[in-house]
């Protein structure tokens, strides 16, 4: 019973990762202007050493159930993920905001790469579409 349930949570955290993997790609190619437009001003920005322009957006949500993270970048490059998911008993409670942290690169005003890392459930809801 308990492989069951580390099976039921592995998938779950699969599909999950998918809809943030989706949602950062679906920001892949935006203008600075429209994901400003949509997210406000970011949290922080800096220029890159070639120029480029790096910007961070924070979001906090409420609490969650069990905690999970999922961490998915890539650009023009490849790209790839990684999550972590808490399990009951493991001593991680849900006294944590969610958070979902979101940096894109822009060159010429446009998003080149990403990182986007927190809670799958509060990322998802980032998407573009």
């Amino acid at each position: 019973m308990k492989g069951g349930v580390l099976i039921l949570a592995l998938l779950a955290g699969c599909a999950t990762m998918t809809d943030v993997e989706n949602a950062r790609n679906s920001w892949q190619g935006a203008r600075y202007d429209e994901v400003v437009a949509r997210w406000g001003a970011p949290n922080r920005e800096a220029t890159l050493a070639d120029g480029r322009k790096a910007s961070t957006w924070v979001a906090e949500g409420g609490y969650g159930g069990t905690p999970a993270s999922v961490g998915v970048f890539g650009g023009s490059g490849g790209g790839g993920i990684g999550v972590s998911i808490g399990l009951p008993g493991m001593g991680m409670g849900s006294s944590e905001p969610q958070r979902c942290e979101r940096t894109l690169i822009f060159k010429g005003g446009v998003v080149v790469e990403q990182t986007w890392l927190g809670n799958p459930a509060l990322c998802r809801t980032f998407s573009r579409n």
